[in-house]
């Protein structure tokens, strides 16, 4: 009898455990939507684009060779400053020890020339000092002709020995400078044999393989940031003079249906280039790794409708009222960093009923979501997503 207890309470453990478990797998539910609009009148456009990163370095060898190692594959991250890649440092190994070589005889010739100015200068002072006590003795009567002008011709022997030891020493001390540059471009040519990541980012193109013969300047791989993703979107000419700095957008992607992600305008190019469309690029508010350089993406603009009212008044549409007691609300889907969107009940006040839906007097502002179907099964803090207009 005791084991049929302790049976029956282990199956309804996992009983109950099994169930607590398909309460927590929650599906995100995709729900309707539509914005708070002014009786001006906004309309959407969607054009296409293509996520990209922020910021993107292509890498090259800056001397030529084969290449002996490729560190990295297409996808892996990578820190500043790490190894990405080699090529076969032997020649320019042996051009640095060469130069290294030629240094060392410059600076032994240095050596001896500084040695041979040493001895030309002691020369010179011993000479100097002779012609001063027999020029005094010469003026005295005391040293006959023969003996000063022999004083004279010393010192005259002294001087241009140490001007041409001097000048030895200059051209010495001119070759060992020649020689450290020389030494420093070889060492250089080593070192750029050796290829490393200028930043924190991913690799997304890997250009070479090993053994093969690459030039200075070749791309070799694609780092990418790894901040915030952009999207470059085509906009056409009929409304590029509407897309404004800052101006607010939403991004989605066919890699993430039922996702929609806030986003601003950062960049507006001047002129098209070679496509119909003016480039424009959109930065995406938060960090999305779901979010990869060349996906495929659409955003939407809003701009104003043509022949717009001057009654400029808040839009909310009909389904998207609900009433509680005496009081209207709706539900407006707040965004999260994910794409999803967290549901709140918010109280409104409205006006009188016009074809496009109530005016809007109190509790939303432009461009806001709110929930338009369904709202009985929706309720305060649900997490949901947008369904696809």
């Amino acid at each position: 009898m005791k084991s049929l207890i302790i049976t029956a309470f282990l199956l309804l453990t996992l009983f109950s455990c099994g169930e607590k478990q398909k309460e927590m797998i929650t599906p995100v539910r995709p729900v309707k939507y539509a914005h708070i609009t002014s009786s001006s009148g906004m309309e959407s456009h969607v054009f296409s684009g293509v996520a990209k990163a922020k910021n993107e370095t292509k890498l090259s060898f800056k001397v030529a060779g084969s290449v002996s190692s490729v560190l990295v594959n297409l996808g892996d991250k990578v820190t500043k400053g790490q190894l990405i890649a080699t090529i076969n440092s032997s020649d320019y190994t042996i051009q640095s020890n060469q130069a290294l070589s030629q240094k060392e005889g410059f600076l032994a010739n240095k050596q001896s020339a500084e040695a041979n100015a040493k001895a030309a200068e002691t020369q010179l002072i011993n000479a100097q000092s002779t012609y001063d006590r027999v020029v005094k003795l010469y003026e005295s009567n005391s040293v006959s002709l023969s003996e000063y002008q022999k004083a004279k011709a010393g010192i005259d022997a002294a001087k241009s020995q140490f001007e041409a030891a001097t000048s030895q020493v200059n051209a010495a001390n001119q070759q060992v400078n020649s020689a450290n540059q020389q030494v420093e471009a070889a060492t250089n040519q080593v070192n750029y044999t050796r290829l490393t990541s200028p930043m924190d980012g991913i690799i997304t193109a890997v250009q070479v393989e090993s053994n093969e013969i690459v030039n200075a300047g070749m791309p070799i791989v694609v780092i990418s940031s790894l901040g915030r993703p952009e999207v470059e979107v085509g906009v056409p000419e009929v409304f590029i003079n509407q897309v404004k700095i800052a101006q607010r957008v939403i991004i989605s992607l066919s890699s993430a249906p039922g996702e929609q992600f806030n986003g601003m305008v950062n960049q507006v190019a001047f002129a098209s280039g070679k496509a119909p469309t003016y480039p424009v690029i959109v930065q995406i508010d938060s960090l999305v790794t779901k979010i990869r350089p060349g996906m495929a993406a659409n955003v939407e603009f809003r701009f104003p409708k043509e022949g717009k009212s001057k009654d400029n008044r808040l839009i909310v549409p009909v389904e998207a009222v609900g009433k509680d007691g005496e009081s209207n609300f709706v539900f407006l889907l707040r965004p999260t960093n994910d794409g999803t969107f967290i549901v709140k009940k918010t109280a409104i006040k409205i006006g009188d009923l016009r074809n496009d839906g109530f005016e809007l007097l109190e509790g939303l502002q432009e461009d806001e979501r709110v929930a338009t179907a369904g709202l009985q099964s929706l309720m305060d803090g649900m997490t949901v997503k947008l369904m696809d207009k």
